[in-house]
């Protein structure tokens, strides 16, 4: 072979090759374009996915829930209602908003023991104990909308917030115008207090003063779906020892003022007997029953004093009007009393008085 022909056979090779190459580049460029594209729909599916997982377990109405409560459980009252959708309306009533933060509300979150947090995609729920009482309440959520576009913005709704109403029966008559609620002291409208609070929230009511006391308790749940009703709580007053102590140490007074005069029909007194005998007054011994046979309660419609019976005996020793026999007598007189009592300020007056009761029989008759 010539060397034009070798040369001719190299030249047709490296061409025919050149040719080759042409062909094979669009493949080779088609094919990486295809793996990009697949990488980038693979990751558009990957994201799409975190955003669901995400959105199933971070940004949920239990999540809220959650967030919710530790702000309760911390008494963060002003942080948990950033969790709200929107503050509520209470329409034409006026309510204290003492355990919505603070102390009161940390009270309650100590009062409120296990609580565990559930839901589904629509609602949460709280499951709680408050002494040895299980509690379990709704927690309603609504969707705000979303956040960056993809993730869901629970809130917890305006209900989470509900009101409830105390009533301190008789509270004016005696001279009650405050209740502890959680330890903090709130005024009273005459006999009532209004109270906003959390869901769920535990509440301790008390009246703790020198003369009445009455404590009750209250668990907040089941938001209403009327916010202009609320449930009634009714805190019974009933009198302090020292109210009992001073009103037996009043009766005690009178009785022994009686006891002083030694005659038969003692002034100012409710008892009295008469004889035909001639009595030595120095011997007449008046006895009357123990004062706490009388008890002191309180109710709405204000002090009331109760007893069943009362008795005093008097003895004495006398001469017979006929025979001049010495003769020592005793007998028993039923009686009344006429007890009043009522707070001026701060001050308890009792008044003790006898009622009028006619003498017994004269002896020996």
């Amino acid at each position: 072979m010539s060397a034009d022909d070798e040369s001719t056979t190299f030249m047709d090779r490296v061409a025919h090759d050149d040719g080759d190459a042409a062909e094979q580049k669009p493949a080779s460029a088609y094919g990486l374009y295809l793996g990009w594209g697949a990488a980038l729909l693979l990751a558009v599916i990957l994201a799409v996915v975190a955003v669901w997982q995400v959105n199933e377990r971070v940004y949920t109405p239990e999540a809220a829930a959650e967030h919710y409560w530790e702000a309760l459980n911390q008494g963060a009252g002003r942080e948990a209602l950033g969790f709200l959708s929107s503050a509520p309306e209470f329409d034409q009533v006026t309510v204290d908003h003492v355990l919505l933060d603070g102390d009161a509300l940390q009270r309650s979150a100590e009062l409120v023991e296990g609580a565990q947090i559930g839901g589904d995609e629509d609602m949460a729920e709280v499951s709680f104990i408050v002494g040895s009482e299980n509690y379990r309440t709704p927690l309603p959520t609504v969707l705000a909308g979303t956040t960056w576009g993809f993730f869901d913005d629970w809130r917890v709704a305006p209900s989470a917030i509900t009101w409830f109403e105390v009533e301190v029966p008789g509270a004016p008559q005696g001279g009650i115008g405050q209740v502890q609620v959680n330890g903090a002291p709130v005024n009273l409208d005459e006999e009532t207090a209004r109270l906003s609070a959390f869901v769920p929230s535990a509440v301790e009511l008390s009246v703790d003063s020198q003369w009445l006391v009455g404590s009750a308790e209250h668990v907040v749940v089941h938001p209403p779906q009327d916010q202009d009703s609320a449930e009634r709580v009714t805190l019974d007053l009933e009198a302090s020892e020292a109210a009992v102590e001073l009103l037996h140490t009043e009766i005690q007074e009178f009785f022994d003022g009686c006891s002083e005069e030694q005659v038969l029909m003692p002034a100012g007194c409710p008892v009295g007997v008469t004889t035909n005998h001639q009595v030595n007054a120095s011997t007449i011994d008046w006895q009357f029953p123990d004062p706490e046979d009388v008890t002191l309660s309180f109710d709405a419609e204000g002090w009331q004093i109760s007893y069943e019976s009362l008795i005093a005996e008097v003895s004495y020793e006398a001469r017979h009007y006929h025979t001049g026999e010495q003769l020592t007598e005793t007998e028993q007189v039923p009686f009344d009393l006429d007890v009043r009592v009522g707070a001026s300020g701060e001050d308890l007056i009792i008044t003790v008085a006898g009622r009028d009761a006619a003498p017994a029989e004269p002896a020996g008759w």
